[in-house]
């Protein structure tokens, strides 16, 4: 069984913040160009951890609206938009790199000197090279049906030809038909979310997410780790996750009947190991002295 978090807050809670950044140069030339959004839920408690939360290509920081509520209600949770995504502005180019800067500097103008790092798909690649390029900053990652190898060729192009040809948001829900677990309304939900964008952009910002391979650089991460990953999904399978995980002797937490947003299908699970790592964070020993743990979790 799922550990259980403890209750969490309401999701009138989560305001909008704009923020503004240097992390690379924009298409634009106004203000608005140079600022990227995040959801922000602060805290009610000094001390309590704070969750940054990475949306995978495509969706936006609202994907994650239903696990933020169930996160415990102290924590301050921020979850980012990045760049082409959401209320953030879109940009010449895009890429892995980049998106960690954004990250790098949201925590700065939120003055957070460490936290507890949550990416899915693309977002947990963002998660893991943030981890290794800025160890002193992230106390732990939790890699959400994590893109640990970079895409086939042919499925690059079969989706950007999928793109052109229907725009990114039928081409996004094309592939969830069959997600396992994604009924009507969680479907209606991840049709809401997928950013706005011209065919192009989208486009620019698959080929990057693609190209996103976590794997590499999970043997410099030195904080704890967990991978959850839904049996049923098919683009970042749970082999994929499981190599992360002993990689990093980190935890590996399989979702039975869930696919690739478990965000979606299963926040409360998902919330719940969250909380199971960040509180156990107080006593991480060193990487080399602990085995790897994996847990699979049978259907509720």
């Amino acid at each position: 069984m799922a550990p259980r978090a403890k209750r969490g807050a309401p999701m009138s809670s989560l305001e909008r913040i704009v923020f503004g950044t240097t992390a690379g140069t924009t298409t634009n030339t106004d203000a608005a160009a140079h600022s990227t959004s995040a959801l922000l839920r602060q805290g009610g408690r000094p001390g309590s951890p704070t969750v940054l939360l990475v949306h995978p290509a495509n969706l936006r920081a609202r994907c994650w609206r239903a696990v933020l509520a169930a996160l415990p209600a102290d924590w301050r949770c921020v979850a980012i938009d990045l760049s082409g995504h959401g209320a953030s502005p879109r940009r010449a180019a895009y890429g892995v790199d980049r998106w960690v800067s954004e990250c790098v500097a949201l925590l700065d103008a939120l003055d957070v000197a460490r936290v507890h790092v949550v990416g899915a798909s693309v977002g947990a690649a963002v998660a893991v090279e943030l981890a290794a390029a800025r160890p002193d900053r992230v106390a732990s990652v939790t890699t959400v049906g994590g893109a640990f190898r970079a895409a086939e060729p042919g499925d690059t192009r079969e989706f950007l030809a999928a793109i052109a040809a229907r725009g990114v948001r039928q081409a996004v829900l094309d592939v969830l038909v069959d997600e396992p677990g994604l009924e009507d309304a969680l479907f209606a939900a991840v049709a809401a979310d997928v950013s706005v964008n011209p065919d192009d952009t989208a486009a620019a910002i698959w080929t990057a997410a693609a190209e996103a391979a976590g794997l590499a650089a999970a043997p410099r991460l030195r904080c704890p780790t967990l991978a959850v990953v839904g049996d049923g999904d098919r683009g970042c399978p749970v082999a994929d996750s499981r190599a992360f995980a002993d990689l990093t002797a980190g935890r590996l937490a399989v979702l039975v009947g869930h696919g690739h947003l478990p965000m979606y299908t299963a926040p409360a699970r998902v919330a719940a190991y969250i909380a199971s790592l960040v509180d156990g964070t107080r006593s991480h020993r060193p990487r080399r002295d602990r085995d790897p743990i994996t847990r699979k979790e049978s259907r509720a």
